[in-house]
């Protein structure tokens, strides 16, 4: 038997064109029980600003995303993008948030296990601050489209990185509609739901050509009933954050995907 609806947000990622406070005003209409905020959407409005007015709304916080990328093949640029990424530390810490989602870092020159040492030295380094502060790191792995942004392009590869930093408050981001292709992803589910910091829930239609370009819950090809029954099976009991965005969402507008979007993850449940 599946069990009740587990915590779940909307990511403001999935009302990409709106403003923080439009953002805030459409949730608590729409009765969104709580919030994914962006890192961008905060820094637009002023993080002092923001997170005043996302405690005045009461909003509970899953997860800031994303800081980063760190850039590894650039020593100046990296320490910058650290400083950077303990500010965000600091403001998912005052927003509530269960964590701080983290592109670790990107080299294109750089062979893989070269940008997993010097990204591991980086993580490690901001572990002090995120168990200070109570804000788990979720590192987010990518579409290989995206070497801009990541070096970790797979859940699997993610979590084998971040067993090598023995560091609780490192976890992985489970982007559904990245990793539900991936060779042993069930087995990874089962056996790692601890090192899961957050759940980005969306969907994919097969024959999609493009990066990013989500669909729907429910109007993909993913079968994410099956998947979240596995992680729920194995225990995970975190964050499920709903990040929908491209041109089907646009084209059906904010307005008519919140609210079915809370509707067809609640019916995952059923």
């Amino acid at each position: 038997m599946m069990p009740r609806v587990p915590r779940f947000s909307v990511n403001q990622v999935t009302t990409l064109g709106w403003s923080f406070e439009r953002d805030l005003d459409a949730y608590a209409a729409a009765g969104v029980p709580a919030i994914g905020v962006s890192i961008h959407k905060l820094e637009a409005v002023g993080a002092a600003r923001g997170i005043r007015l996302v405690r005045e709304r009461g909003l509970p916080v899953s997860c800031l995303t994303s800081s980063g990328p760190i850039p590894l093949e650039r020593p100046a640029e990296a320490a910058h993008a650290l400083a950077r990424a303990r500010e965000h530390l600091a403001a998912a810490a005052e927003l509530g948030a269960a964590c701080l989602m983290l592109l670790p870092g990107t080299g294109y020159t750089l062979s893989w296990e070269e940008a997993a040492r010097r990204a591991r030295e980086h993580v490690e380094g901001l572990c002090a601050d995120a168990r200070r502060l109570g804000v788990r790191l979720a590192l987010e792995p990518v579409s290989q489209l995206r070497m801009d942004l990541c070096f970790l392009h797979s859940f699997h590869d993610a979590l084998d990185f971040a067993d090598t930093i023995a560091a609780p408050e490192v976890g992985v981001v489970l982007e559904l509609n990245n990793a539900w292709i991936e060779r042993g992803l069930d087995a990874n589910l089962r056996t790692r739901p601890d090192r899961i910091a957050v759940v980005q829930v969306s969907d994919f239609k097969v024959g999609t050509m493009r990066a990013s370009e989500r669909v729907m819950i429910g109007d993909g090809d993913i079968p994410l009933a099956r998947l979240v029954g596995t992680l729920s099976a194995a225990g995970y009991a975190g964050w499920y954050d709903i990040e929908l965005l491209g041109s089907a969402i646009e084209a059906e507008g904010y307005e008519a995907v919140v609210p079915r979007a809370m509707a067809r993850f609640r019916e995952l449940w059923t």
